[in-house]
Parts: structure tokens; C-alpha cells; sequence
């Protein structure tokens, strides 16, 4: 059983020795959701005008973008957040980018990837589509980023409000993830991958033991 230390009413320590550095890892989702909100509309306004598309194919395209994210978020999670031979995230790159986030669950700065890795990594999803889709990729890629900041919005709100009586699931479903087991529950704005893949939780199972230590 793998032992993790969480503090659950702690702000996460900072991650380097220069300010700048670490003004750099705050983010909100507010901030992010404007920044990807501005970039599609750009896209796709880009896409009607140089490629003369339809509505029909600006929705479909932007559709199968928001899906296609779904399963880029649980991949992500799965094989690059967490270490792909125990699903462990507690030293280096691993940590940075997400075990401190399983540190410090509840320090709101770290439930949303910065916009500087996050632009990065979107300018290299947004080159992928290019090479595959061509012209088409202007609507697919924000119908991809608008799905990130839906999780985003998501994953904020399952760390910074009381779990609701009704329509909880994405409380239940990630709190596993943090709590119980590390290496389940891998999906939050959906599990459909959680069953495809066949990581959903267990009943019963417990791979980590909490620790909550308040100060």
C-alpha cells in the first residue's frame, strides 16, 4: 500500500527560488478560459473565411474536437502525469506538473495548468491536427481547447465547493482518485475512458493511505 501525505487547508510551497518563476505557475480558470475562448473564435472565424465552411462542418469538426479531448485528458493523466509503471507522481517532472497538485489538493493555483505549458502544449496539439486535418484543424483545435476548459472549470469546482447532495458524481469519481485509489479514476470531466480502458474504481480497493495533517 502506498503511503501520501496530503494537506488538505495548506497553500502548496513554492517550486523555485525566483519570483518570476513562480508567478509563472499561478493560474485561474478565468484567465484560461478567456485566453482559449478568444483563440477559437479567432480560428474559427478563420476557417469560415479562408475555407469557406459550412455550419455543418464548423459543428461537426468543433464536436469531434471536444471528444477527442476527452480522451487526450485521460491519457494525459494516465501516462504522463502519473508515472506509467505504478502510477506514482511524487518526484520530478511528475510532481511539478501534478503530485503537488495531490499534495495540496485544495490550494486553487494548482488545479489549473499554468498558460505558459499550457499554450506550449496546445501549440503542439494544434500542429498535430494540422499536419492530419489540414484547414480543418481551426475548428477541431478549439472545439479540443474549449473541452480543456470545461475540465478545467470541472476540476476547479470539485476543489473549491462543498460536495452537492444531487449531481455529484464528479465529486464522488475524482475524490477516489485523490483518497482511495491513485491509479483509478483517471477521467474527471467524464469516465467514459475510465470504462473503456477498464480503470474504474473498485469497491473496497485502497491503494494510499492519507495522511491529513492540518499545519
Amino acid at each position: 500500500m502506498k503511503k501520501a501525505v496530503i494537506y488538505p487547508n495548506k497553500k502548496a510551497p513554492e517550486l523555485f527560488r525566483s519570483r518570476l518563476l513562480n508567478i509563472l505557475t499561478w493560474s485561474h480558470p478565468a484567465l484560461i478560459f478567456g485566453m482559449y475562448l478568444f483563440l477559437s473564435v479567432v480560428a474559427i472565424y478563420l476557417y469560415h473565411v479562408e475555407f469557406g465552411a459550412t455550419s455543418s462542418q464548423i459543428t461537426i469538426y468543433f464536436l469531434l474536437g471536444l471528444l477527442s479531448w476527452t480522451l487526450a485528458e485521460y491519457l494525459l493523466h494516465r501516462f504522463i502525469y502519473h508515472k506509467i509503471k505504478d502510477a506514482s507522481y511524487d518526484s520530478g517532472f511528475h510532481y511539478m506538473f501534478h503530485g503537488i497538485h495531490h499534495a495540496y489538493p485544495n490550494d486553487k493555483s494548482k488545479t489549473v495548468l499554468p498558460p505558459l505549458p499550457s499554450l506550449v502544449i496546445a501549440a503542439l496539439f494544434l500542429s498535430l491536427f494540422y499536419l492530419l486535418l489540414g484547414g480543418k484543424a481551426l475548428t477541431f483545435s478549439p472545439g479540443f481547447v474549449i473541452g480543456y476548459s470545461i475540465y478545467m472549470w470541472i476540476h476547479t469546482m470539485i476543489h473549491g465547493l462543498p460536495m452537492p447532495k444531487r449531481f455529484n458524481f464528479w465529486w464522488k469519481h475524482h475524490n477516489i482518485h485523490h483518497y482511495q485509489q491513485h491509479d483509478r479514476a483517471f477521467g474527471v470531466s467524464t469516465p467514459l475512458w475510465d470504462y473503456i480502458f477498464r480503470t474504474m474504481p473498485q469497491k473496497g480497493r485502497k491503494t494510499i493511505t492519507v495522511v491529513n495533517e492540518a499545519v
